[in-house]
């Protein structure tokens, strides 16, 4: 925190401006000191949650699982857990080059990144969604496809439609609410291409975060 001294001045506005700069100051290096704490926060849970898990520990405490005991013992949910031991490494990449509060959700972008191009490359696709404003999984995703970091799409080939069989009247053609969602999105396309793009990221990151709370929940 910046120390407290007097103006020289014995001008009261001027006074008043000095005292001013200083409020100010000390409100920045308030939430710059909070930011950087919750950073430090997410890698040391990470650091502690990895070790706990890699061996094992809680069999020594009686538990089923490393899920049972993160809950029980730290109200961590097992797929939290596990989401915070993933984006470890990216967290750790990234707390050379910036002070800001690290979220394990929007870091969850970069894990691919770190594991096929490196710590240099989440340090780069970091800054260069922070260069246009404030950096979220959106932006991170956008900066990575801008500097080449992002895994190729894999599109499916173009088959044509199946002729439309004969249904019994117990059987649903209807298509799910997954595929119903991409065929709205699809028509919305030829309307708002932008508005249908908006929508597509966000379905697709909900997407992601569901898979991972998957993939976590079978962690064991």
């Amino acid at each position: 925190m910046p120390d407290f001294t007097e103006p020289d001045s014995s001008d009261p506005e001027e006074r008043l401006e000095f005292y001013s700069r200083g409020i100010h100051a000390v409100q920045y290096a308030a939430r710059a000191n909070h930011e950087r704490a919750e950073q430090q926060r997410l890698i040391g849970l990470g650091l502690r949650l990895r070790a706990v898990k890699e061996e094992e520990l809680h069999k020594a405490a009686g538990f089923d699982t490393f899920g049972d005991l993160t809950e029980a013992r730290f109200g961590i949910k097992k797929h939290q857990a596990n989401n915070i031991i993933r984006v470890l490494g990216v967290a750790q990449a990234l707390e050379d080059i910036t002070t800001q509060e690290l979220k394990e959700r929007p870091l969850r972008v970069l894990v691919p990144v770190l594991d096929t191009h490196g710590a240099q490359a989440v340090r780069e696709t970091w800054l260069e969604a922070a260069r246009h404003g404030n950096v979220t999984d959106t932006a991170l995703k956008q900066a990575a496809n801008f500097l080449g970091y992002a895994p190729p799409k894999e599109l499916p080939a173009i088959t044509e439609k199946p002729e439309k069989k004969e249904t019994g009247k117990n059987s649903d053609p209807s298509p799910g609410e997954s595929l119903r969602a991409v065929e709205r999105i699809r028509t919305l396309a030829e309307k708002d291409l932008v508005q249908a793009r908006r929508e597509a990221e966000q379905l697709e990151s909900a997407v992601r975060e569901l898979l991972e709370e998957l993939a976590g929940n079978l962690d064991r």
